[in-house]
């Protein structure tokens, strides 16, 4: 038989098991990767959206994004409607990985209708990712107006 026809013939080597191994581990981490990229992105498509909702009193909408402890939503606060948010800044984010919760501080000024004294607050967020429902929520309590 010649040569040429005996090299067509046989079938190319199997892959090791260690690179057939090594190649399903990239495999893993580039779709990890993907993930928690999706995943960040939604977080953040979910803080823009919260945010939104508070600078233009959309409260009931900003509520949408609260986990309630006892799965029934709080009622909105009877005089919400009459603050309106002059300024919304985020600072001291802090990303934890393992439990898909980020914590971070907002400060806003805002104003009452009647009043129209302008006034400032500090509140405290925690989000927190949901595997179930695919999403985010705001797993600490809404936002005070005094």
């Amino acid at each position: 038989m010649p040569t040429a026809a005996l090299i067509a013939s046989t079938p190319p080597p199997a892959p090791s098991r260690v690179r057939w191994l090594a190649l399903l581990l990239i495999a893993l981490l580039l779709g990890a990767c993907t993930t928690t990229g999706d995943l960040m992105d939604d977080l953040n498509t979910s803080l823009r959206a919260y945010e939104k909702a508070i600078r233009w009193a959309q409260y009931d909408a900003a509520y949408s994004y609260h986990k309630w402890e006892d799965a029934a939503p709080t009622s909105l606060p009877a005089d919400i409607e009459n603050f309106r948010v002059t300024h919304y800044e985020t600072f001291g984010e802090k990303f934890n990985e393992k439990d898909m919760v980020m914590k971070q501080s907002i400060r806003l000024r805002y104003y009452h209708t009647e009043t129209q004294r302008e006034k400032s607050l500090r509140h405290e967020q925690e989000w927190k990712y949901y595997p179930e429902s695919k999403r985010w929520f705001l797993i600490s309590p809404p936002i005070t107006f005094e």
